[in-house]
């Protein structure tokens, strides 16, 4: 019989307690970290908007036009791998968590030999909250990966798609979600880009409410259990708009409008995260041709539903809004 691997828990990952993963409370961000955040998340969250620039300036200008041809040229190279620890780790992402002063609470340790579906929230306006937590994950659970599924048009996009890919997603597609849970857990943002829409200063509001697609396939995949993962902060970081694209937008998959945060710039707000783990969701056992499927399906949304609106009952006064409520349509 072989030895049974130990397994590695990361010092910081405190069970029951809120923790800071890199800038305490009271801790003044270094300049320089300072401005390498807003740079790089100002050239990340803008992207778009550059490549756009680029192709009106490629109307009267050359060098755009070779600038243009080399960046999507990249989509040639294959994005592998698939989760890249060491990306992971870089510096970088160290002051991407500085400069929200990123923290995290674990309700309960996930088990590295079982299988589970993460099911996040809020997508909002940019997802930014999930992004910076997939730096994270890899620090965590160096024994359990952690991947995830992301829209289409995001692999479509030079820089983007590798990016995505090399902090551990794939396309949103069930055979992808399938395939990364036969490697190992997967994390999906269910609201999606309905949710860009949606941010409201006064409540919080998450797309959950028929969105089964998750919860069939753990059921049908019979994961260990799911788990509810919410963002404080994360609506709040950027503005999007106009409204009137929002049609268009979840139509094409993709996102149409203007991304703006601090002085109309593809900067964040430097809104405070938090990042609250619940406590798995088992799911039972049916087999898929199983008469009474659907109906396991829609009682294990029932029970996905009030888990998350419970995490976030929990934790949002610790996060400093006692009184905003959630609303999950």
């Amino acid at each position: 019989m072989g030895v049974k691997k130990p397994v590695f828990d990361h010092p910081s990952l405190k069970i029951g307690e809120r923790v800071y993963s890199d800038l305490q409370p009271g801790q003044r961000m270094p300049i320089l970290n300072w401005v390498v955040a807003v740079t790089t998340l100002a050239l990340y969250c803008g992207w778009v908007n550059l490549l756009i620039m680029l192709g009106v300036a490629a109307i009267w200008l050359v060098w755009p036009r070779y600038v243009l041809v080399l960046l999507w040229s990249t989509l040639l190279l294959p994005a592998k791998p698939v989760l890249w620890t060491a990306f992971c780790k870089l510096w970088v992402f160290k002051t991407w968590r500085q400069y929200f002063r990123y923290s995290y609470f674990f309700e309960e340790k996930l088990d590295p030999t079982k299988r589970y579906v993460l099911y996040e929230a809020p997508h909002g306006t940019f997802p930014i909250g999930p992004i910076v937590a997939g730096t994270l994950c890899q620090t965590f659970f160096p024994d359990a990966p952690i991947y995830s599924v992301a829209a289409n048009s995001v692999f479509n996009i030079p820089l983007w798609r590798h990016f995505i890919s090399w902090i551990g997603s794939l396309p949103a597609s069930k055979s992808n979600f399938k395939r990364l849970l036969d490697h190992g857990s997967v994390a999906v943002v269910v609201g999606g880009i309905a949710e860009m829409y949606m941010c409201n200063p006064k409540k919080e509001r998450i797309k959950m409410l028929g969105r089964k697609g998750f919860v069939r396939i753990a059921l049908e995949e019979q994961v260990d259990g799911i788990v509810p993962v919410y963002y404080f902060g994360n609506s709040q970081a950027f503005n999007f708009g106009p409204a009137f694209l929002e049609s268009v937008s979840r139509k094409w998959r993709t996102s149409l409008g203007v991304l703006y945060g601090v002085c109309g710039l593809p900067i964040p707000h430097p809104v405070q995260m938090y990042l609250v783990h619940g406590k798995p969701i088992p799911v039972p056992k049916v087999a898929k041709d199983d008469p009474e499927f659907e109906r396991h399906v829609t009682e294990l949304l029932d029970i996905a539903v009030k888990g998350m609106q419970d995490l976030y009952e929990n934790h949002r006064k610790e996060y400093g809004w006692p009184e905003k409520p959630l609303s999950i349509e």
